[in-house]
């Protein structure tokens, strides 16, 4: 799929290419993230000093592996400074009567007991958001360290189509922050134009 159908706020999310091959635009991640570290910083404070920083995140999180991302978005409020991304997949898979909260990936261990919750204001049959605390050790922090990782996970299923969305920070505050905005991306996807594009792109 090319185009994810979703409704989403300009002024709180960038949208993050993740086909390369099909963008008429930038040939490849480095083109984009020029483009927008301009796009960006123009008409703010100190703009040159700031440039160099949202160039360097741009460039990370577009170049980070997006392989069967339907959508990427990077939460850059226009009023704040950029706050992590999240990753939107879809799967055509018959559901019905399957719980969404079945569906979500096997947790693993996590420092406290993940939280779940259900989502009402969606056009979905049924959403859910489960938040974890992912320990991290020297495996993947290095010699001597520890730490935590904040998950983020959304489930939604209308008919016979599931939507996953996926955000993560090692800072479980600034998860917390961009969690309402998600919440909202999520609800902006439409249903029905979904499996339209969808199924136009299985043909």
């Amino acid at each position: 799929m090319s185009t994810f159908p979703i409704l989403f706020d300009p002024d709180r999310w960038v949208r993050v290419p993740t086909d390369w091959p099909t963008e008429d635009q930038w040939p490849d991640a480095a083109a984009w993230a020029e483009w927008v570290a301009d796009e960006l910083t123009r008409g703010r404070e100190q703009a040159t000093a700031v440039r160099p920083a949202v160039h360097e995140e741009a460039l990370a999180i577009a170049q980070f592996p997006s392989e069967h991302v339907a959508a990427r978005f990077w939460c850059f409020p226009t009023d704040g400074e950029p706050n992590g991304w999240a990753d939107v997949f879809v799967q055509y898979r018959p559901a019905d009567g399957v719980d969404a909260a079945d569906l979500l990936p096997p947790v693993g261990e996590t420092v406290v007991e993940p939280v779940l919750i259900g989502l009402d204001d969606t056009a979905f049959d049924r959403a859910v958001r489960r938040l974890s605390l992912v320990p991290l050790g020297e495996a993947e922090l290095g010699a001597g360290e520890s730490g935590v990782l904040a998950k983020g996970e959304w489930l939604a299923i209308a008919g016979d189509w599931v939507v996953y969305v996926r955000s993560a920070d090692a800072d479980p505050r600034a998860l917390t922050r961009r969690l309402g905005d998600i919440d909202r991306l999520l609800a902006g996807v439409d249903p029905a134009a979904l499996a339209a594009v969808a199924g136009e792109g299985a043909r």
